[in-house]
């Protein structure tokens, strides 16, 4: 038990906790896994419609964790997980031109959309997949279509008229609406019934920022291999799905990592987190997977702490567990 306790001195309060197979690491997941599978990022010329209500407030998730800080015991995990994500509506990718009758055109563009949009409705129906409103763009005879659209905090509506281009009504609009990927179950709160994981958010490998969640889910994954970590690459865990079947269900997506409900709570035993000022230099163990075998304790430094709070960049560490680094190499993406 102390040794795990060492093992989490990481640890950061309330929602500020740092996946200790993570360290410093704060990358976005699905630029570096390389793990996205087929039709899981789709990049078609638009996306789908939903009836549905909008997903449940990100923040109830992460405040059921933090609510119980204080008196806190979690059970570090450390187990690989695959994550599948939709986004609340869809994101603009990139724009491109089109090649039309009058000369080259990109009604997007023109309309004022940029890289990293979120388009949330069209002509008032909801968006949630790309195939639906690559269909709608299609019949839409180049009616002008109108988007409800988020940047950042902002919210507005633009209007785009497709235009006739390469045998097809087209908007210049390349989208996204899913994502998935591998990464590392960093604790479960026996009290709140929540996990967390990866310890960094989910973000756009195109246009950057931590996505929007509208819906998603934990996944049984498979370890297959690891490329090693070299100075001008991060390496990453290689896995794939193991079956079709949910682990739980994913509430929330920020910049501190994924939270969620599991299915069927893990086993081991509670240990008390460490608060924030009582994290210093010195040895610590992680607890984290790289293959079939599943979690297991490696050697590790904790070389500085930082003196400000940070959500994501809490600390440094180095890997000096002789077996880690002739595996991995270090800290590799998906850890």
């Amino acid at each position: 038990m102390q040794v795990i306790k060492r093992g989490i001195r990481a640890f950061c309060r309330g929602v500020r906790f740092f996946s200790l197979s993570v360290g410093l690491t704060a990358v976005c997941m699905l630029g570096a896994m390389g793990l996205m599978g087929p039709g899981a990022a789709q990049a078609l010329e638009a996306s789908a419609f939903n009836d549905g209500e909008a997903a449940q407030a990100q923040a109830e998730p992460v405040q059921a964790v933090e609510a119980s800080v204080g008196e806190m015991s979690v059970i570090p995990l450390g187990s690989a997980f695959g994550i599948k994500l939709f986004t609340d509506g869809v994101i603009v990718a990139s724009l491109s031109d089109i090649y039309t009758e009058n000369g080259i055109r990109c009604p997007a563009a023109e309309a004022g959309l940029l890289p990293g949009d979120y388009l949330v409705q069209a002509d008032g129906m909801e968006i949630q997949s790309n195939a639906a409103l690559a269909k709608y763009i299609g019949v839409s005879g180049g009616k002008p279509i109108t988007f409800l659209v988020k940047r950042g905090q902002e919210e507005f509506e633009a209007t785009v008229e497709p235009v006739y281009g390469e045998g097809a009504f087209k908007t210049g609009i390349w989208v996204r609406d899913s994502a998935a990927g591998v990464g590392t179950l960093t604790f479960y709160d026996p009290q709140s019934g929540m996990f967390a994981g990866l310890g960094h958010g989910i973000c756009d490998m195109d246009a950057g920022g931590v996505m929007a969640l509208k819906s998603g889910e934990p996944a049984p994954i498979t370890l297959c291999g690891v490329t090693k970590g070299l100075p001008d690459s991060p390496g990453q865990l290689r896995g794939y799905f193991a079956s079709d079947e949910s682990m739980g269900t994913l509430l929330a997506n920020n910049e501190t990592g994924v939270y969620g409900t599991l299915d069927a709570a893990p086993g081991g035993s509670p240990t008390s987190v460490m608060p924030r000022e009582e994290v210093h230099e010195g040895a610590v163990k992680l607890l984290l997977s790289i293959d079939e075998k599943g979690p297991r304790l490696y050697e590790a430094q904790i070389e500085s702490v930082a003196n400000r709070e940070q959500p994501t960049k809490n600390l440094v560490l180095r890997v000096t567990d002789p077996r880690l680094l002739e595996a991995t190499g270090g800290i590799v993406q998906g850890m």
